[in-house]
């Protein structure tokens, strides 16, 4: 009897372990995740500086140099949407807790002046590239993510077929940002997934590879 009581207690103990170093081992590797990804946003953090400063020079920027403007802005639009990507992949592949609420808050905020940036050479510059803003909820109810991930997988392919001709700016409408609600009101945004083209065109719903481009040139 005493025998089966120092098994059953030291099974009792050896649960108790393995449960505890399974318990351990999960909050390292989310502690690990949850680094990695902060690491990411720093890194991205210091571009978006870079396009503030860019845009403080864009505001008095000589004609002259608009050449050379233009080709960073692109270049940089073309890092800025890697990246993104990059995110994405961090996102899908880990369980991302409300500590990065803010991280994820601040990078809206840059990929928002990264917008205004573009608006502001474009203007100056006179070039012809789009401006395509994609309004998504970053907590979608069930149908609103189904159509999320169908325009998400649609603009990717429109920005591959386009390349540095397409500013494609995604910002997110529920991370109570009140730079991005003040755009989303003045634009009359309310529904996710929604399009913006060239900060005049109002798109609600999903739309195709085909019918975009259609807009686009119309548009343009």
């Amino acid at each position: 009897m005493v025998k089966q009581k120092d098994i059953f207690w030291k099974a009792a103990i050896f649960t108790l372990v393995v449960f505890l170093l399974g318990v351990s081992l999960g909050y390292l590797l989310e502690g690990s995740r949850v680094k990695s990804i902060r690491d990411e946003y720093k890194r991205i953090e210091i571009e978006w500086a870079d396009a503030k400063l860019l845009n403080s020079y864009y505001q008095t920027l000589n004609p002259f140099l608009c050449g050379a403007a233009v080709k960073e802005n692109l270049e940089f639009a073309d890092r800025v949407y890697n990246e993104g990507l990059k995110l994405e992949r961090y996102e899908r592949s880990n369980k991302l807790n409300d500590e990065l609420l803010i991280d994820k808050q601040r990078y809206a905020l840059l990929k928002v002046e990264f917008w205004l940036n573009s608006i502001l050479i474009k203007d100056k510059c006179n070039v012809d590239y789009v401006n395509l803003v994609y309004f998504y909820k970053d907590k979608p109810k069930e149908k609103e993510k189904v159509e999320q991930e169908t325009q998400s997988i649609i603009l990717r392919e429109l920005k591959e077929e386009h390349g540095s001709n397409l500013m494609l700016i995604p910002l997110p409408l529920d991370l109570n940002i009140s730079m991005i609600n003040v755009m989303k009101n003045a634009h009359n945004i309310s529904k996710a997934p929604s399009l913006l083209i060239n900060e005049k065109l109002k798109l609600e719903g999903i739309y195709n590879v085909e019918k975009l481009n259609k807009i686009i040139k119309e548009d343009g």
